[in-house]
């Protein structure tokens, strides 16, 4: 008996260690990752929806409802707001039990605040819609936090940064879904010819969106399985060598981590917020709801596309996180310079191009930056970087979508030129404190990349 102790424990040692051992089955791939993963970005979609479904069709909200812009802005800025008063009870949830709970809340938050926008219907005002976007907001640090705990736990660690790009888009790309089915719902009406339909059409919105939602989200909170006891690589036991008190001290000691917070609050911050007074920026150059909505799509198309473009690259040619980031805020920002002249053309097509570029080169840069915190802050658990990152952009988006708000509020050129400048002068900031982040062993780190890919091309 004390021999077959002895092996148990010897065991037990051998599954703590971090090298991985070819003779072992010390890690394990599992085929139901691509499950989880769908019910991760699923649930991702979802929440995203939940943002974006006033954007669109802010102006004609506040025409139906007779309220101020800034009022209907609430519903998307509060909904981001929520995000940093509870990350760090998600964090903690996470530090002290498994990503699967932290899911599941999310999912059931998410689902009781699109349930909440439902009663529109009956009391024909707006501000049912904001607190239901307030208490879905409250979920979706319990959702979107996890995305890098859910790459490293159920992928091997070469497809880490694919799986995270992938992850990534479909966060911030996701959004598309909550804006294609307002535009749709709203194509062709005018609140001067039919002011009494648009509260009934608002109201048929909030119950469609609660149909999708039930659909995607009661299966993953009753199917999302606790990460794998045999992962597909080494895990960061942090919550086991650090107190969650010590994490966060080392959290706020890091300052190359804050220069990443600095600017990943600023740049994202800003594409949030772009995304909330769009309308207000467009109304004045005569473009109609359905043409907003088409542009807001465009950089999400153009993502996509260089997305999967920069994970291949990425793969196979080992390129450096940081240069990447760095090369691409150079198109970023030319792109936001010249958006507001091409406004003033009032062409779809110059204003296309300019958003279309703004997408193709902004989104490869949030996996980059999340998978470089998470680096700068080892060995503490990747949700406190992936958490407070996000935070940090949904404070800024708050705020600054606030800002351009009122500053947009009478939707005429003068106030469009000034939020265009508040918008470049955001990246801008975002790109300089990026140029000032130094990363500890670089050199290493892509070294130890390309041992990972070689071992998988000798497989």
């Amino acid at each position: 008996m004390e021999q077959k102790s002895n092996e148990m424990e010897m065991a037990m040692v051998n599954l703590a260690k971090p090298e991985i051992n070819d003779q072992t089955d010390e890690y394990k791939v599992y085929t139901r990752r691509y499950i989880m993963a769908s019910f991760f970005a699923f649930s991702t979609i979802c929440s995203s929806m939940m943002f974006s479904t006033c954007n669109p069709i802010a102006s004609v909200l506040a025409a139906v409802y007779d309220i101020p812009t800034f009022i209907v802005s609430l519903a998307a800025n509060g909904f981001l707001l929520m995000h940093p008063l509870l990350t760090f009870v998600q964090t903690f949830i996470v530090n002290q039990t498994d990503i699967s709970i932290s899911l599941k809340i999310g999912c059931a938050l998410t689902l009781f605040g699109a349930f909440i926008r439902t009663a529109t219907v009956i009391t024909e005002r707006f501000y049912t819609v904001i607190l239901g976007s307030l208490v879905a907001g409250m979920g979706r640090p319990f959702i979107i936090n996890i995305q890098a705990n859910v790459a490293k736990e159920w992928f091997r660690p070469e497809d880490k940064t694919t799986v995270m790009i992938a992850f990534s888009f479909i966060i911030t790309c996701s959004s598309v879904f909550g804006v294609i089915i307002p535009g749709q719902i709203f194509k062709g009406y005018q609140y001067e010819t039919d002011p009494d339909d648009g509260k009934i059409l608002t109201g048929k919105l909030m119950v469609i969106e609660l149909e999708i939602f039930s659909a995607i989200l009661i299966p993953a909170i009753l199917f999302f399985r606790p990460s794998p006891p045999t992962p597909p690589g080494a895990i960061n036991k942090s919550r086991d060598e650090f107190t969650y008190l010590q994490s966060l001290k080392m959290t706020a000691k890091n300052k190359n981590f804050i220069l990443l917070f600095i600017c990943y609050s600023l740049l994202m911050g800003g594409f949030h917020a772009l995304a909330v007074v769009i309308s207000y920026l467009f109304n004045p150059f005569g473009f109609t709801p359905s043409q907003t909505s088409f542009i807001q799509s465009s950089p999400i198309i153009c993502g996509f596309v260089s997305s999967v473009m920069y994970s291949i690259l990425i793969r196979k040619f080992h390129l450096n996180h940081k240069k990447i980031v760095l090369f691409n805020l150079i198109p970023v920002l030319v792109s936001l310079g010249l958006s507001y002249f091409a406004l003033m053309t009032e062409s779809l097509p110059l204003v296309l191009l300019c958003y279309s570029v703004l997408g193709f080169f902004v989104i490869p840069c949030i996996p980059l930056q999340l998978e470089l915190a998470c680096k700068v802050l080892h060995p503490i658990n990747q949700t406190i970087a992936v958490g407070f990152l996000l935070a940090g952009v949904h404070i800024w988006s708050f705020f600054f979508g606030e800002i351009l708000s009122l500053i947009t509020h009478d939707q005429n050129k003068t106030q469009a030129f000034y939020g265009c400048l508040l918008l470049f002068l955001s990246f801008l900031a975002a790109a300089i404190c990026f140029s000032k982040v130094k990363l500890p062993k670089e050199d290493e780190e892509e070294e130890a990349t390309q041992v990972n890919q070689s071992t998988q091309e000798g497989i």
